[in-house]
């Protein structure tokens, strides 16, 4: 009897210390919603040319358009000083997002709004959370044209 538990605490010593020496696969860093990255300060873009370009995305979302969607991971629109990209990310290909929730009037959830807020109108990006399909985030990005 003490032979046969001395036999399993010892299986179960080697197995702990087996498993424990395995690799690890190093997890997925964290993504950062809602937080501009303003990548270059000094460069004064046009706020309208920049508000201008976000409504050409996906061939306009002026108006009564009330979704962004398109059947690629990217979209850019330029005008003026100003270039707007919105992208898929974090495993999304195609975009799908609410202009409220790209546009972000007043959300804590990202949106164009609160890129300019932080940034101005300078080149930046910030991810919002969702709007990409078939599961993912949008990143919007301003850059100079």
């Amino acid at each position: 009897m003490f032979f046969a538990r001395f036999i399993v605490f010892v299986s179960a010593l080697l197995l702990v210390s087996v498993v424990d020496a395995l690799p690890v696969a190093p997890r997925a860093a964290a993504v950062a919603l809602n937080v501009a990255q303003c990548t270059s300060p000094a460069t004064k873009l046009v706020t309208h040319d920049c508000n201008v370009a976000l409504l050409g995305l996906g061939g306009g979302i002026a108006g009564t358009i009330e979704f962004l969607r398109v059947n690629a991971a990217s979209t850019t629109a330029v005008s003026g000083t100003c270039r707007v990209t919105a992208t898929a990310v974090n495993g999304g290909t195609t975009i799908d997002i609410s202009k409220g929730r790209l546009e972000g009037h007043g959300s804590t959830n990202g949106g164009f709004d609160n890129l300019l807020t932080a940034c101005g109108a300078s080149p930046g990006s910030m991810i919002i959370g969702g709007g990409a399909l078939p599961a993912g985030n949008i990143e919007i990005a301003i850059s100079a044209a």
